[in-house]
């Protein structure tokens, strides 16, 4: 075997024993450092360089790494970012939870704030604590908390994530509230039910992330929020349980989501004041009234509202599609898809900003067809992404001789500046071959077509060479396909 090639600069005398023997002479290893064993490598590091070392781990292997070294020792304390989860720090012993406690003690610092800047800022926190609010020891977890957070605020964090389980002394320790350099919050509390704190100290604040909270119709919680935090710029609500939503500025908030929350039977949705609103996406269930401010302009909109058990009011429908009139981009479930098709007038709606439309439609009959209503809506639009997903109700497959439901309404469907078409887990059916001849028939502009078959093997082969037959008004117009979406 050849050796040469690994020592490539053996003719100056260089072996990999005699470089390593130098790097020792370098940090003071040599023969005349003392000891003859050399001296650890990293010893010359400064701790800023150890802690940014130490972020990138898990906080289990952190905490290890302080055995390899008096010089490691502390360095977690120096770290700029700390994920603390517990039960990813011991997943295989959940009764270890006085050592995670002082090994989090430990990472964090004291929790009395300096004279001076502390030499090493928190920039981002994480606190997992699921599983650590034992029955014993739940107790002293919230001591523990109160003291963590108060660390963190003396080294001035400047993105918290909290998560607490559900217990009853898994509260907001009022240490919270002195973390005033904070520009992004995200409190994960799970059955939340107490009354949140008014955040008046976090002047800096520009994203706030609430999940799993209960936000009453008679708090004003939201009030004192946008009267303080004259920076918010991107609130996010998921699985909360709602009364009332009154956003009332005058604000800086430019993004507002609205994920899984629960509503009340009285429940109502209220924006006033928002001039920089440009960005709402609102899943889930629905609110029983919106109210909306006319100088609200909407660019991005994605409302993946999920069909209600109980027929919504028509002037609810009615004030949720008007939201849509200036946008940009818009993203639309199967049932407000369908709410689009409906005769009334107030639903008939222009669109003609949109721009990129996307539709999430359901594997059945017309389900395909369904969106030919709402792209002669949309006549601008340059992007279209429909994906299909398996419908509630049985579907089944159209005869060749069969009518479409009638859903194109004998009116053409006119995309003349449509660009790109992407279409995921479209089926042989007669729904969506038709929808394909449909858009290569009426998009002179077309340029790229993207298909992703929902079959495999011969069908999906058979399907291709129908489409590739099919006329189409663009003559630059390429038609692809993938197996994957």
């Amino acid at each position: 075997m050849r050796t040469k090639h690994l020592i490539p600069n053996n003719a100056a005398g260089l072996t990999y024993a005699a470089r390593d023997y130098s790097a020792r002479e370098d940090y003071g290893g040599g023969d005349g450092g003392g000891g003859g064993g050399g001296t650890d490598p990293f010893e010359g590091f400064p701790d800023a360089v150890l802690g940014l070392i130490l972020s990138k781990l898990p906080f289990r292997s952190a905490v290890a790494a302080s055995a390899i070294s008096r010089r490691w020792r502390g360095a977690v304390a120096a770290a700029p970012a700390l994920d603390l989860d517990f039960a990813a720090a011991f997943p295989a012993a959940p009764r270890r939870r006085a050592a995670f406690a002082a090994a989090v003690t430990a990472a964090l610092g004291p929790c009395s704030a300096p004279p001076h800047p502390h030499p090493h800022p928190l920039h981002c926190l994480r606190l997992a604590l699921e599983g650590l609010f034992d029955q014993t020891f739940a107790a002293s977890a919230a001591e523990h908390l109160a003291s963590w957070l108060a660390a963190a605020a003396a080294r001035g964090v400047e993105r918290l994530e909290l998560r607490l389980p559900r217990s009853r002394l898994a509260v907001l320790p009022p240490s919270l509230l002195a973390c005033t350099s904070l520009t992004s919050l995200t409190l994960r509390l799970d059955h939340y039910a107490l009354p949140l704190p008014s955040f008046t100290t976090f002047a800096r604040l520009s994203r706030l992330h609430l999940a799993c909270v209960s936000l009453n119709a008679d708090d004003d919680f939201f009030g004192d929020l946008f009267s303080h935090c004259a920076e918010l710029r991107y609130l996010i609500l998921e699985q909360c349980r709602i009364g009332a939503l009154r956003l009332t500025g005058p604000s800086r908030l430019s993004s507002l989501a609205i994920t899984d929350c629960s509503w009340t039977q009285e429940s109502a949705l209220a924006v006033f004041e928002m001039p920089e609103l440009r960005i709402l996406h609102y899943s889930g269930a629905i609110a029983a009234r919106h109210i909306i401010d006319g100088d609200v302009s909407l660019d991005d909109i994605l409302l993946a509202i999920e069909k209600p058990l109980v027929k919504p009011r028509e002037a609810a429908l009615r004030e949720l599609l008007t939201l849509v009139g200036n946008a940009r981009r818009l993203v639309l479930s199967p049932w407000c898809i369908e709410q689009f098709a409906r005769p009334e007038e107030w639903s008939k709606l222009q669109l003609d900003k949109v721009r990129r439309l996307a539709c999430i439609i359901e594997r059945r009959e017309e389900g395909a067809l369904s969106i030919a209503p709402l792209l002669s809506s949309c006549r601008n639009v340059e992007e279209l992404c429909v994906s299909v997903v398996p419908s509630q109700g049985k579907w089944r497959r159209n005869s060749d001789d069969g009518e479409c439901h009638g859903v194109l309404g004998g009116k053409r469907v006119s995309v003349k500046h449509l660009k790109v078409v992407r279409m995921k887990y479209i089926d042989e059916s007669k729904s969506g071959f038709e929808l394909v001849k449909v858009l290569l028939k009426n998009a002179p502009a077309l340029e790229t077509m993207t298909i992703v078959p929902s079959m495999d093997g011969l069908e999906q082969a058979k399907f291709r060479r129908k489409v590739l037959k099919l006329r189409k008004s663009s003559q630059n117009a390429s038609i692809q396909f993938c197996t994957t979406g």
